[in-house]
């Protein structure tokens, strides 16, 4: 069956907005091939590490609670790249937040000395307030982040630095996030306009969000080998970990070095 063709966007102001979405994000692909592959490498990668662990008999002892939000976590790291992509990295910010914590609940719950006692207090939330307040004080941000540390602290590290990143540039509405965002208009030298848009396309922040997700895909596919040491040893996953690494780093550090000489570039060519 042929796929469908898609339908003209209108000519409202919404359907204006996802169009040149859709556009930017399609542009960025284009312009940055090289970035586009690590992205296409990460998505591989996590498409491997969830083959892994698909027909894990063992995750019944956890009601099967860590898969879904493995799955979960993989997903909100393709959402933060499609919106970054799209000139929202602001907005990505809170998305990538979610998909760090997607990783640190699941390595939790299977933690459990007890189980599947952490995945009834996660299923639980929302029966009753007692309930809710149980699991709030079970998967604080902390206490997850903690039985990171006690079994990859290296990892847990790493991963600790994106998520305050997430929420210093929009994970909360902080101020640095929001001035990532502002355009500013100098029409004289009494009158500047700021400009608050949906839409923001600046490489700089574009890519810096895209490597952010990068990274976090990075570390969920090692907090899924602490969860399937052996699944993941027959795999090969640890090698190609290694791989999405070096490629990444090669990347991005070319790309970085390209921005900064266009910012200088545009600097001396500004008018006075």
């Amino acid at each position: 069956m042929s796929a469908p063709t898609s339908p003209p966007w209108e000519q409202d102001r919404l359907s204006t907005y996802f169009s040149e979405a859709e556009h930017n994000t399609r542009a960025c692909s284009a312009n940055w091939p090289d970035v586009y592959a690590v992205q296409q490498r990460a998505h591989t990668l996590l498409l491997r590490v969830a083959d892994a662990f698909e027909h894990d008999t063992g995750s019944v002892h956890h009601l099967g609670v860590p898969r879904m939000l493995l799955i979960r976590s993989h997903s909100a790291i393709l959402a933060t790249m499609r919106l970054a992509m799209s000139g929202q990295a602001f907005e990505a910010q809170a998305v990538l937040r979610v998909a760090i914590e997607d990783a640190w609940y699941a390595l939790h719950i299977t933690q459990d000395p007890v189980p599947p006692a952490r995945a009834r207090v996660w299923w639980d939330r929302g029966d009753s307030p007692q309930a809710t307040q149980a699991c709030r004080k079970e998967f604080e941000v902390g206490n997850v982040r903690r039985t990171h540390e006690a079994l990859d602290p290296a990892t847990a590290a790493a991963m600790q630095r994106l998520y305050d990143d997430a929420i210093a540039f929009g994970g909360h509405p902080n101020q640095g996030g929001v001035a990532l965002t502002l355009r500013l208009d100098e029409r004289d030298e009494e009158t500047v306009t700021i400009g608050v848009g949906f839409l923001h396309p600046v490489p700089a922040v574009i890519v810096s969000t895209i490597k952010a997700a990068v990274d976090v895909a990075t570390g969920l596919a090692k907090v899924v080998s602490l969860i399937y040491p052996e699944r993941f040893r027959i795999a090969g996953l640890d090698e190609e970990v290694n791989r999405l690494i070096r490629h990444s780093a090669e990347v991005f550090s070319r790309v970085a070095q390209a921005l900064r000489r266009a910012m200088a570039d545009s600097a001396r060519t500004r008018p006075e």
